[in-house]
């Protein structure tokens, strides 16, 4: 008989994103290890706006929704008031990395004690699918139809990496959705 795997607790609705989005399997991810840890019951959800904001229809704990851009901001005022509870800040490329990129980089460069957790999908999902900062050379988008051209519009910005470079931080990384061994890398790297 095939083993049937559970799905955590705090996922009590289906996921509405899009279909091949990766937000489900990162949230999905975030619950394991949230449950794997203990923490299921002790965890703060800032959410961006965009796609990020669908988070609150998947998960039961609490969250709050935060202006464009400032999760980072918010996260920072919720672990300081609730020292004793995980928070973390959930948010989209757009919302992290263009309108937030002030509180995220901020954040990141007084080492504030929560997580921030970025789907980047390179481009303005939710909007239309725009090119944004964190689009790819080449990609095409509804605005750079036939490709980026770095040339013209910059290279795209590569916040992990800045961060590591830059500031004296805890912890960063970078994973992907695209294959099977790449999800189990990145809920290594979520846990």
């Amino acid at each position: 008989m095939a083993k049937q795997r559970k799905i955590p607790a705090i996922m009590d609705r289906p996921s509405t994103f899009c279909p091949g989005c990766g937000h489900g399997i990162v949230i999905r991810l975030i619950s394991e290890c949230l449950e794997e840890l203990g923490q299921d019951e002790n965890i703060i959800f800032g959410i961006g706006v965009g796609c990020s904001s669908l988070l609150g229809g998947v998960l039961e704990t609490d969250r709050l929704h935060c202006a464009h851009g400032r999760a980072s901001a918010v996260c920072t005022g919720m672990k300081r008031v609730s020292p004793h509870n995980m928070v973390v800040s959930y948010q989209g490329d757009g919302d992290a990395y263009s309108i937030g990129l002030s509180e995220t980089t901020n954040a990141a460069y007084r080492n504030e004690n929560f997580t921030v957790i970025t789907v980047n999908n390179t481009n303005f999902g939710m909007t239309g699918g725009q090119m944004s900062s964190t689009t790819m050379p080449g990609q095409r988008t509804t605005t750079s139809q036939n490709g980026r051209d770095c040339s013209v519009t910059g290279a795209p910005i590569k916040f992990p990496e800045l961060v590591a470079s830059q500031f004296d931080v805890a912890y960063v990384a970078r994973g992907a959705v695209t294959t099977p061994a790449n999800i189990n890398k990145l809920k290594g790297y979520i846990k």
